[in-house]
């Protein structure tokens, strides 16, 4: 798996410990489709056995296990002034 991320979001990270997990989180209603999205947070998973761990420099990477099918995982800033959050998108 190849992991992008810009310098402005290693910053970020750094700023929070040095690591980062991203998990695919599934919402399932019974009369409406399922809908799937990517949670990025900053702290280490406790269930590791679900997770493969990626190092980017001095960055620790969490990326859950059904993800690891795609090639890439890109991570960028979101939103604009203190509402500025790291987003996930996998291709």
């Amino acid at each position: 798996m190849h992991i992008k991320m810009d310098e402005e979001v290693k910053k970020r990270i750094r700023s929070k410990g040095n690591q980062l997990t991203v998990q695919l989180l599934e919402v399932q209603g019974c009369c409406a489709p399922t809908v799937q999205e990517l949670v990025v947070s900053s702290f280490k998973p406790k269930k590791m056995q679900q997770y493969q761990e990626f190092i980017v420099e001095d960055i620790s990477v969490y990326v859950q296990k059904p993800l690891l099918m795609n090639e890439k995982l890109t991570l960028q800033m979101k939103g604009f002034g203190l509402f500025k959050t790291i987003s996930a998108k996998v291709e």
